[in-house]
């Protein structure tokens, strides 16, 4: 998978940097010659397709990696719940609070993970940092919780 993504950067960079030598003095001969949006949508139309591909392919391997991660953070958090059934008085409500907490922060990350899901190529990378930076709040939540039931 790794090597898929390697050589559609090499591609991508490539196209981009790899201009035709021809093309390069021509432009040095002909400095004032203007340049149309069409011209330049043809001679990149590949790199730009390249691109898209690369970030569609980042983007599932990212949004599936994110759900397993969710899954198990679901699991983890069922593992507390359950742990805190035993418990009696303030424990338990501690325990209870430090899960509401938890709780909300997941669904905040759910949204987020929904909204990754949906992303366009264009926003993926926006969306994939707002995403991760509640992931991290997530993980941080947990772990609290987590130290309140030792």
């Amino acid at each position: 998978m790794k090597l898929k993504k390697q050589m559609a950067m090499f591609a991508v960079v490539s196209v981009l940097v790899g201009c035709n030598r021809n093309d390069q003095s021509q432009n040095e001969k002909e400095p004032n010659t203007p340049v149309t949006a069409k011209e330049v949508q043809e001679r990149y139309k590949d790199a730009a397709a390249a691109t898209k591909d690369y970030v569609a392919e980042n983007k599932d391997d990212f949004v599936a990696s994110m759900d397993k991660k969710l899954k198990g953070l679901d699991a983890k958090i069922d593992e507390l719940a359950k742990k805190s059934e035993s418990y009696k008085d303030d424990a338990k409500i501690q325990a209870d609070k430090a899960l509401a907490e938890l709780r909300e922060q997941r669904e905040k990350a759910q949204v987020k993970f929904e909204e990754a899901k949906k992303a366009s190529a264009e926003a993926w990378n926006d969306v994939k940092a707002g995403f991760a930076s509640v992931m991290d709040e997530l993980e941080k939540a947990y772990e609290n919780a987590k130290s309140k039931f030792n």
